[in-house]
């Protein structure tokens, strides 16, 4: 009965394995960004900074506005020891982005932000032998960003708080006496609050920038009912439909980045993420009305913090047209003895390429395009040992106005 309660609040983390960056983290949070492999803490001078250096958004009295979607089409195989392969169905992911930010002064300016920074979808076959963990999850978090960001001669610093909305949509099958299955879903959903900070600081004009962010952890305690179907009468009086906890602290993170500009059109970013997984040490279900006192149980998962690379690079051809490029190495956090299905997460490298057209009405168009590459991982978790491998496209497309700076008064 533990198992049962367990493999269903597991699931709320399974969109993981398909999820943009390794662990459950998605940064693909503009096509701008995607194009660079994300590699924009140091230069990031858009809107989209609200999400990924809130400091960026301070360049004087300028408008910038843009709403983008990163398709994100993954395909992971497990295979087993005996060498029995499954491979999940094409589905794709699109979360998309809102921001807008303006300048109210020469030295002041105030964002806003809306977007997904954790959550996919990931299904397996019907009927595949780790069905009893999870045969769907689908999670959603919904982040609003209220920014304000200060130009204080070379230095920009700026800040704002994350209001979170989270929900959760769960299945999986259950192994009943006598190799029958039954079934359970899971709807649950949440708030949360944190904030994040960054600067960056002009100290070659024109030549280098440094760029830091830090995103605060968010706690989130999601509460809701669980629904069983196809239960015998035998178990009814425990796997009966109930409410159920638990409690997801997604993860805190600090970016740091150097822009360097050689020449006038051409900018690259080097980029080192650190993102704090220590938070996730256990999953913790707790099911508060269970007469039976079977249901409440705790799976280790103990993930560690990792440091994340990216390079990335934008050429200016003229102003109408800029192209990018970018690599990124993202490690999973994962120990091989927690590995299992629900969350089956890899080391990854990804490649990126980008393009932005820009007509002189201010009216913008970016695309950007990952191919993401898991790298063979092996689990040693009792529970369905074997190796995780795959892939994903990311197409990324967003559509944006901005302002020219206004001219000197002479």
């Amino acid at each position: 009965m533990k198992l049962v309660a367990l493999s269903t609040f597991v699931s709320i983390l399974a969109f993981a394995g398909v999820a943009r960056a390794a662990g459950f983290s998605v940064d693909v949070q503009s096509a701008r960004a995607t194009g660079m492999a994300t590699a924009v803490t140091g230069m990031i001078d858009d809107s989209s900074a609200v999400f990924y250096n809130p400091a960026g958004i301070a360049r004087g009295r300028v408008f910038d506005a843009q709403v983008s979607d990163s398709l994100i089409m993954p395909m992971v195989t497990f295979k087993d020891t005996n060498g029995v392969s499954t491979t999940t169905p094409f589905s794709v992911a699109p979360p998309f982005q809102v921001y807008a930010a303006g300048g109210i002064t020469n030295d002041i300016s105030i964002g806003i932000g809306l977007f997904e920074p954790y959550g996919l979808s990931v299904s397996w076959p019907a009927g595949w032998e780790g069905r009893s963990l999870i045969t769907y999850a689908q999670l959603a978090s919904y982040y609003v960003n209220p920014t304000v960001a200060f130009r204080l001669g070379p230095l920009r610093v700026g800040g704002g708080a994350q209001i979170v909305y989270s929900t959760v949509d769960l299945k999986r099958d259950i192994a009943l006496p006598g190799g029958a299955f039954g079934a359970t879903e899971l709807g649950a959903s949440t708030w949360g609050i944190g904030g994040n900070v960054g600067v960056q600081v002009d100290a070659v004009r024109d030549v280098l920038t440094f760029g830091a962010h830090y995103r605060s952890a968010v706690a989130l305690s999601y509460d809701g009912p669980a629904h069983f179907d196809g239960i015998p009468d035998a178990l009814a009086g425990t796997l009966h439909d109930q409410s159920a906890s638990t409690r997801v602290v997604m993860p805190d993170s600090f970016a740091f980045g150097a822009a360097l500009r050689p020449i006038k059109p051409l900018v690259i970013d080097l980029d080192v993420v650190y993102y704090n997984w220590t938070h996730f040490r256990s999953i913790d279900i707790t099911f508060p009305n269970d007469a039976s006192g079977t249901l409440s149980s705790s799976q280790p998962k103990n993930w560690a913090g990792v440091v994340n690379v990216h390079l990335g690079a934008e050429y200016a051809i003229n102003d109408t047209w800029r192209v990018r490029g970018g690599v990124f190495f993202d490690p999973t956090p994962s120990p091989e003895d927690t590995l299992t299905p629900d969350i089956p997460d890899a080391t990854r490298m990804n490649f990126a390429v980008g393009g932005t057209y820009r007509h002189k009405s201010g009216l913008y168009v970016d695309l950007g395009y990952e191919l993401i590459v898991l790298l063979s991982q092996t689990s040693t978790a009792p529970q369905l040992p074997g190796t995780y491998s795959g892939y994903a496209n990311i197409v990324g497309l967003g559509v944006g106005f901005k302002t020219s700076p206004p001219r000197p008064v002479r």
